[in-house]
């Protein structure tokens, strides 16, 4: 059924009583003329000045005719098939792809119509098919974004979706935990779980842990995090190379048939560049897939020390312990400035300490007592690019520190020395980032959540545009929308601000009272928070104006490897209009591409269809044949295979997700209910929802163009009767 209603800005008895005298007033205009004309000339005249002017008071009321119309929407099926190559693998259970034709099969899902239900294919990417069949399946996509599959499906939710069918082993290997998507989604979802959940024989690096940044006999620890399945009381041989050369074998046994244990290596590096770091497995017979025994990443090896500076308003337990941690630091040279009196240090800081610091930690700095002029000192070293990691603390003057808050991520809206106690509340969106990360696993948030609390004090901040905010607070277990840690990374300037204190306690109470428990290897929240606060504030050269990189180190045979580049002038604004150049080397084979502007500086090009191998690129960027810098780096196509890295089935992830959002799980040996099961949701029916439009007819400039018609008309016939 539809209805239309006129509505005018202002009152209807205004509008009428300006018509009712335009129309009067035309009348007694044309009740005497001269010359004199006929009666019916005179009225016509009349009657096209009355309708014109009559067209302008409706318009200068703004009129809108709103439309309210019924629609009847049939409930839809969203209906999502993993497209990734782990479904295309043999596991423990046998070939996943037979496996999936006859769930698919079996469920009826091949008999939906297509015009009245949503088909999506999903790895890599997501993206919406006409026709669902298995023919529509390439089985190519080297990722699997479980994440981003279910956050495609928000675009559907006016459409009556009732249900969605999910078929997929579950192993979702980049991206944010579909689960906490999917509960916000609020369909239920009906996973359909491919392949099997018993582990198959099989031994695999899961992952290597170690710095990005290095610096020339300088040790740096290298942590293999190794799974072995279906070998127990084997001897494990596992080697790690530099650029290919071997450096170190060491041999461990399997204690059990799944084994999990991480291998410790001591890397020296001895010479300068960007080397790339391998960890190999000796192979066994009978292993259901040798591309996983293998695992690289890149460092970037540095010449020489870096300096690391703390300054601190006051000695406290927070300094002690930052002091502590960063004396274990190799290939850093530690100052400390900490106050005594006044504006007094145990250690004076010169300018020569100021200006060769490459990072500033400020623990509880500045303080009300704290030297304006050393403030300035340290602001012109951080405008040049410098990192800079604050802690605050209970006598921290938040109005000093505006001298700096240029380069903070917050802007202070007021503070007062008032302590409370806090719990840390981190987002779970923010568990994968790079500075809150322990092992990449869903166990990371309940890691950081059951941490001991915290202080701080009654400090309001917002957060800038371009920052992150990485976890908020709980006080006496209410959340609130506060920030307690926050990280910004704007041309190429970083910082991290911790708007708390007591971080000792993470160290102190959590590890140290679980340590004395007996518990072995628990949690350690301030080393692991310390460890990549720095190693992600450390990422980056210093008064760098010209930053090349690819988006990965590590690259999927056939993936297509993107460039990007920033670009920035003396004074570090961005540069629109530079020539950014870079070349791409394998052998003998050089390629070479221009990369284009995005505007703010950045820049973007990409290679398609290289093979297998290591490469080298090396770019630069000039203007108006003038150098502005340039940059090198490494990459490697063909070796990283995510999609082998863990090939079980996740059949608890999925059975999560359909607890969670109300719908089923399926193996897929019985999905032949599962149609009936949806079509029994008390939702699925159709809808009949309202559609109204509003047309804002003084808008359309049919209305002006008709009144000037009728007044040009009536004055073409005033001028032929020649009247005045």
């Amino acid at each position: 059924m539809n209805s239309y209603s006129l509505g005018i800005s202002g009152s209807w008895w205004l509008m009428v009583l300006l018509l009712v005298i335009s129309v009067i007033f035309t009348i007694f205009v044309y009740y005497r003329t001269n010359p004199p004309v006929s009666k019916q000339k005179r009225g016509l005249l009349a009657l096209l000045r009355s309708i014109a002017l009559s067209l302008l008071i409706f318009a200068i009321f703004e009129p809108v005719l709103t439309g309210v119309r019924s629609k009847i929407i049939n409930p839809k099926i969203a209906v999502m098939m993993d497209n990734s190559s782990s479904m295309n693998l043999d596991d423990a259970g046998g070939n996943r792809k037979s496996k999936y034709i006859n769930a698919f099969k079996n469920s009826g899902i091949d008999q939906l119509n297509s015009a009245e239900n949503i088909f999506r294919l999903f790895g890599e990417y997501s993206r919406e098919i006409k026709i669902l069949n298995f023919d529509s399946l390439s089985f190519k996509d080297n990722y699997t974004d479980l994440g981003k599959a279910v956050n495609s499906l928000y675009n559907y939710k006016d459409e009556n979706l009732q249900a969605v069918v999910m078929f997929t082993d579950g192993a979702f290997n980049t991206g944010n935990n579909p689960l906490y998507a999917a509960e916000d989604l609020g369909i239920p979802f009906f996973t359909v779980g491919i392949g099997d959940s018993a582990e198959p024989r099989d031994i695999s690096i899961q992952s290597l842990i170690m710095n990005e940044i290095a610096y020339i006999d300088n040790p740096v620890p290298i942590n293999a995090n190794i799974t072995c399945i279906g070998f127990e009381n084997e001897e494990l041989n596992i080697s790690v190379y530099d650029n290919d050369k071997l450096l170190e074998t060491q041999k461990i046994i399997a204690a059990n048939s799944s084994f999990e244990s991480t291998v410790y290596f001591t890397y020296i590096p001895k010479e300068s560049g960007t080397r790339k770091i391998t960890v190999k497995i000796q192979s066994k017979t009978g292993e259901i897939t040798l591309k996983n025994n293998s695992l690289s990443d890149y460092i970037k090896v540095l010449k020489n020390k870096r300096v690391i500076s703390l300054f601190a308003g006051a000695p406290s337990p927070d300094v002690s312990y930052i002091k502590q941690y960063l004396n274990t630091l190799k290939g850093a040279e530690i100052r400390e400035f900490i106050q005594s009196s006044g504006s007094e240090f145990f250690r004076q800081p010169t300018e020569n300490d100021i200006s060769e610091t490459e990072l500033f930690i400020l623990a509880g700095f500045p303080i009300s007592s704290t030297n304006d002029a050393l403030l300035s000192k340290i602001s012109k070293e951080i405008s040049n690019g410098k990192p800079i990691f604050l802690i605050t603390s209970l006598n921290t003057d938040f109005q000093k520190l505006k001298k700096i808050e240029e380069y903070l991520p917050f802007n202070t809206a007021s503070s007062r020395a008032v302590e409370f106690s806090i719990i840390a509340d981190v987002n779970p969106k923010s568990v994968s980032n790079a500075l809150l990360r322990v092992d990449g696993t869903d166990s990371d948030l309940d890691k950081w959540k059951n941490l001991p609390p915290l202080f701080r004090t009654e400090t309001f901040v917002r957060p800038k545009p371009e920052s992150e905010v990485l976890a908020t607070f709980k006080v006496n277990n209410v959340p609130l929308n506060e920030p307690l840690i926050i990280s910004r990374n704007v041309n190429s300037k970083k910082s991290v601000a911790v708007i708390g204190y007591g971080l000792y306690r993470w160290k102190l109470v959590g590890y140290g009272s679980e340590l004395a428990k007996g518990k072995s290897a628990p949690f350690d929240g301030f080393t692991t928070f310390m460890d990549n606060s720095l190693r992600w504030l450390s990422v980056g050269d210093i008064n760098k104006k010209v930053s090349i990189s690819t988006t990965k180190k590590m690259y999927s045979k056939g993936e297509r490897v993107e460039i990007v580049a920033q670009v920035y002038d003396g004074a570090y604004l961005p540069v629109d209009n530079a020539i950014v150049d870079v070349t791409i080397k394998s052998g003998n084979n050089p390629i070479n591409i221009t990369l284009s502007p995005n505007g703010n500086g950045r820049y973007y090009g990409f290679a398609d269809g290289l093979q297998p191998g290591d490469y080298t690129y090396s770019g630069t960027a000039t203007r108006n044949s003038s150098s502005l810098g340039s940059d090198d780096g490494r990459f490697s196509i063909g070796e990283i295979d995510l999609e082998h890295r863990n090939i079980r089935m996740n059949n608890l992830l999925l059975k999560a997700i359909s607890e969670a959002s109300g719908g089923k799980y399926y193996s897929n040996e019985n999905t032949q209910n599962l149609l009936d099961d949806i079509k029994s949701l008390k939702g699925f029916r159709p809808q009949s929802i309202t559609l109204r439009d509003d047309f804002t007819l003084w808008n359309y400039p049919w209305l002006l163009v008709i009144a000037i018609l009728l007044f040009s008309l009536e004055w073409i016939i005033r001028k032929r009767s020649g009247m005045i």
